[in-house]
């Protein structure tokens, strides 16, 4: 590998000091079933069931998704009774405008009792076709198609946006370079990535809401080796993440080794280890490097087996001399030197978006703008039918209300940024059938 660093003189690096996990954290979310003056949700009795058990049911559920994902730090629960009210009509009409904002301002004002964290509204198909989800980032607010209700994964993904977890990409690297890279697709890691809900989050998506403990991240200060134990294993033993500054711009690398189990949030993720960039210290935006392309056969997480990934000019090469179904054993080499043997320094406590926690947060009406180019990102391995007689406006590749899974994941369409207002929402839109890549 040209310009690559070659590792030597490997010493072992330990843990800093445990730290206890933070204290629980309840969101209360609420659910919103809405008409408009001309147009119904085509089941509301359907939407309402599939939201009690998608959003808050006891397995397989949103709730269920970040308790496990956040070691029971976070618990979402219904904000009164099973958590979803109405229908409500709203007073408007279904239009061609999209107004994203003006609904959220009506259904929150039919809900005005109420205090809640976090609300999710829920409408029929036909209105603002080409997208499923779209959440404000980070922030209070998702707006779900009526479909949508039972796609778990992109209420997963949606729910991430608001926590403030931006779309993870993938980027294939030049040799000697973590920051030489091309955009590969998606991630495939991480429900925000093209995962779905049968995938935890990543190591940087845990750290950038400090759901993993000083005890569970190492920061190396010298060439050594770690042993990884895999990401989502029951237990807080054992080092999951390297954190490590890339130069002296502010971007760093995380490293993490992650395993299938079903018994964890990793049910079907691929396994290997994995070294996410960290643009600027912020977690939430993590984007998969690699020093190989998505078809590679020889892919073992983001690494060809036995190449380093190296930055010539940070001086940081990482290896995988080992890996099992228990650990990884991850060489780090930093500097042009040897090194000599020390323990790892702590790790700084990254700065994250928080779950909101004031009573009915204010949310912008502003209007969102057009969607830009669809982004090909994936959330799950299949899509779910539309209700009856739900169909996607004309252009947009909606899927058939057939009652068929689909061969290919649902697609994340691309950003919009609300005009006249600071606040971001990401959506989630259904395109024709296709293979993930």
């Amino acid at each position: 590998m040209a310009g690559a660093l070659t590792l030597s003189a490997t010493t072992v690096l330990t843990p800093a000091t445990a730290a206890e996990p933070a204290p629980s954290k309840v969101d209360r979310h609420a659910v919103v079933l809405v008409n408009f003056r001309n147009l119904a949700l085509a089941d509301p009795q359907r939407a309402h069931d599939q939201a009690v058990r998608n959003f808050f049911g006891p397995a397989d559920s949103l709730a269920t998704y970040y308790k496990e994902n956040s070691g029971g730090r976070m618990g979402v629960v219904p904000a009164k009774g099973d958590g979803v009210f109405g229908p409500f009509t709203l007073d408007m009409d279904d239009s061609a405008a999209c107004e994203t904002g003006k609904i959220a301002e009506l259904a929150r004002k039919t809900i005005p009792d109420l205090d809640y964290d976090h609300v999710s509204i829920v409408m029929n198909s036909k209105y603002c076709g080409g997208w499923w989800g779209l959440a404000s980032v980070p922030g209070p607010v998702s707006w779900f198609h009526e479909g949508a209700v039972a796609d778990k994964a992109a209420i997963v993904h949606e729910f991430g946006h608001n926590l403030g977890f931006g779309h993870q990409k993938r980027q294939t690297c030049t040799a000697g370079s973590f920051t030489a890279c091309t955009d590969d697709g998606y991630s495939n890691r991480t429900p925000m990535g093209g995962g779905g809900e049968k995938k935890g989050l990543t190591a940087p998506e845990l750290l950038s809401l400090k759901w993993l403990t000083t005890q569970q991240v190492t920061t190396p200060t010298a060439t050594g080796s770690v042993h990884l134990t895999p990401l989502h294993v029951a237990g807080t033993s054992g080092v999951r993440a390297i954190d490590l500054p890339l130069g002296t711009g502010g971007d760093r690398i995380v490293i993490e080794y992650r395993t299938p189990d079903s018994a964890t949030p990793d049910i079907d993720v691929a396994q290997g280890v994995n070294v996410y960039r960290i643009p600027q210290g912020r977690y939430n935006q993590a984007v998969l490097i690699s020093n190989v392309g998505h078809d590679s056969k020889a892919v073992v997480g983001s690494f060809v087996a036995g190449t380093p990934i190296s930055d010539t000019s940070a001086k940081v090469s990482v290896d995988v001399s080992q890996a099992t179904a228990t650990g990884a054993e991850v060489k780090v080499l930093l500097g042009s030197g040897p090194g000599t043997a020390t323990t790892a320094a702590p790790t700084p406590v990254p700065t994250g978006p928080a779950p909101a926690r004031s009573t009915n947060p204010p949310v912008d009406a502003a209007v969102p703008s057009t969607p830009e180019a669809d982004d090909h990102a994936v959330i799950g391995s299949t899509v779910a039918p539309e209700p009856a007689g739900a169909t996607g406006k004309a252009g947009d590749s909606s899927l058939a209300a057939t009652g068929a899974a689909a061969t290919g994941p649902a697609v994340v369409g691309g950003v919009l940024v609300v005009t006249g207002a600071t606040v971001t929402v990401l959506l989630t839109r259904r395109r024709s059938r296709r293979r993930a890549h």
